[in-house]
């Protein structure tokens, strides 16, 4: 009788494993969109049209700068700088006082690690400070990347 138990239990279990390992192939195929940012190491998913900030302090001027970015076909597209210094503005090339328009696509972008501005990013509402990490070359690099869901979910510091 005992083999029969035995048996019992053991087909639940393969069943149990041939579904995880069927789940498994089925997202092997899956691909998320990430916004990356190296060091510190994160990734947020991001979909087509959601928005994230780059906010700083210019060093030059002293003022605080907010960036606003749309994610659009794998990139991301800077639509409305904020600041209260119209010399930021006019540094970054900038036109408009009341409503500073603001037009460019980026596949990436980098921030020296060793800025002094304070910079952080935030998306989905997580922000991500900037100002003390360094990668490759002496900067912070912030981009957007398609990787498999499986490896998003097998590494949980990216969250």
């Amino acid at each position: 009788m005992k083999r029969c138990s035995g048996f019992r239990t053991t087909i639940p279990a393969l069943l149990l494993l041939v579904l995880l390992a069927a789940l498994l192939l089925a997202g092997m195929g899956k691909k998320i969109q990430v916004l990356k940012i190296d060091d510190p190491n994160v990734a947020l998913p991001v979909s087509h049209g959601d928005i994230f900030f780059h906010s700083y302090t210019n060093s030059m001027y002293g003022a605080p700068v907010q960036e606003k970015f749309r994610i659009e076909d794998g990139y991301f597209r800077l639509v409305h700088v904020m600041t209260s210094s119209a010399a930021v503005l006019e540094y970054l090339g900038i036109e408009g006082n009341d409503e500073p328009i603001a037009d460019g696509t980026f596949s990436e972008f980098t921030i020296p690690a060793a800025s002094v501005g304070n910079h952080a990013i935030l998306a989905r509402g997580t922000n991500v400070p900037l100002g003390t990490h360094e990668g490759r070359g002496g900067s912070v690099r912030v981009r957007i990347l398609s990787i498999p869901l499986l490896a998003y979910l097998a590494h949980p510091v990216w969250r």
